[in-house]
């Protein structure tokens, strides 16, 4: 399953985990764990906001989209070229 979500990534610019579910055809939960687990293999890297206030402290956390928005992930050099030996 990491394989294809690697070739899913290939063919597109961009996936998210319930593109990344219903493609597969598993629970978004699963699809999370997937995303994590190409992070652990070094596939893939979280991307953070540019902020450096810790979201506890925030007075603007609610509104915020990397609070509350989507984990946002991209490619490590790794994963670039694994994305363009599956895109061949």
């Amino acid at each position: 399953m990491l394989d294809a979500i690697l070739q899913l990534a290939a063919k597109r610019s961009m996936v998210t985990v319930g593109e990344v579910a219903r493609e597969l055809t598993i629970s978004a939960e699963l699809a999370k764990h997937l995303f994590f687990e190409l992070e652990r293999q070094g596939y893939l890297k979280c991307v953070n906001s540019a902020c450096d206030t810790p979201c506890g402290n925030c007075a603007a956390k609610e509104a915020c989209r990397f609070f509350r928005g989507p984990r946002l992930w991209t490619f490590t050099e790794k994963g670039m070229e694994a994305s363009r030996r599956r895109s061949e």
